[in-house]
């Protein structure tokens, strides 16, 4: 189950305009335009803003405590990140490559051409296609990390997907905070910066980790699966909460196991839904009915007695259970 969780985190890859802005009450949902000079905005800074600062991130009761080190010369973004409790973890970004510096195994792993880092998180910057299941707020002007930041709500229109909240430093248009909230208004998912400094250039020596890694031992990580060419899928999905559509389909072989996976991927242009379909084992990694890890809900079952389907998401319990129940083979 741990694998399937890992591969739909590696891809929720959101795709990523000025106008004069009015304030809209929170009442009454923002004109796009508005709301999309900030969206804009706030896309253009997380790549061209150099910056330190410290942030908390955290799911449900677990919270975490990072430094953060960005820079950008126009041409290459560089980034550290290092962990301010637990082990002390560092990982350092750049356009090519991600290493991580564990002090807790003394190890170093390599990654090539991964995705890029989702801290500030991305989100899309047209929303027209969006409204029709979201509504979209400004929502007044308040203070994080001692800078004034635009406070942009997003509301679903039902009860299959999740809502946001939008912190964007009003100056900079760096996203400083954001809430991701449940069907009941509850926020699953946090993310904020406390302290931030803006620079004109970043000294090198803070984008160098603290640990050297000398006497680690270093090695270039296996991707979570190996990704094969796929022809079109055979199964279908016959109920999806409105707006969803079919983003893509592929499959995977697990490297230790070489086990076959299909996956199929749905999005409403600002979430993701996947459907794993494998062969059923009885071996107790494969769920049956309900589970969740933070923000992330799954729900599994049998079909034909053989096959096993999964099915994850960042959406409510009854987005995935009413995909779940709907996949079959055509």
């Amino acid at each position: 189950m741990k694998n399937k969780f890992l591969i739909f985190i590696t891809s929720l890859l959101f795709s990523l305009a000025t106008f004069t802005v009015v304030e809209a009450s929170d009442k009454h949902p923002a004109n796009n335009k508005q709301v999309e000079f900030w969206l804009a905005k706030m896309h253009r800074a997380a790549h061209t803003v150099n910056y330190q600062g410290v942030f908390v991130y955290g799911e449900q009761n677990n919270l975490s405590s990072m430094k953060i080190v960005h820079s950008t010369n126009g041409a290459s973004e560089r980034e550290r990140l290092l962990s301010l409790d637990g082990t002390g973890r560092e990982v350092l970004r750049t356009k090519n490559s991600v290493t991580c510096i564990l002090p807790d195994s003394k190890s170093v792993m390599v990654e090539k051409n991964r995705p890029s880092s989702k801290f500030p998180p991305a989100f899309p910057v047209k929303i027209d296609a969006l409204s029709r299941n979201y509504h979209f707020y400004l929502s007044g002007k308040e203070m994080v990390a001692g800078q004034v930041a635009q406070k942009i709500m997003i509301k679903p229109k039902d009860k299959y997907r999740y809502g946001h909240a939008l912190w964007i430093d009003e100056k900079s248009g760096l996203l400083l905070k954001t809430h991701l909230m449940d069907e009941s208004g509850r926020a699953v998912e946090q993310f904020m910066f406390t302290q931030i400094d803006y620079m004109d250039k970043v000294p090198d020596k803070l984008l160098k980790p603290s640990i050297s890694g000398e006497n680690f031992t270093w090695y270039e990580s296996d991707t979570p699966s190996k990704e094969v060419q796929s022809e079109p899928s055979r199964w279908g999905v016959r109920r999806l909460p409105d707006g969803f559509k079919a983003d893509m389909n592929r499959k995977h072989v697990m490297p230790r196991s070489g086990v076959s996976m299909e996956q199929l991927m749905f999005s409403d242009g600002l979430t993701s839904v996947s459907v794993f379909i494998e062969k059923h084992t009885n071996k107790g990694d494969q769920i049956i009915g309900d589970s969740r890890m933070g923000a992330i809900n799954a729900c599994g079952r049998v079909i034909d007695n053989n096959l096993h389907v999964t099915v994850v998401g960042e959406v409510t319990h009854a987005a995935v259970k009413m995909i779940c129940d709907s996949v079959y083979l055509k």
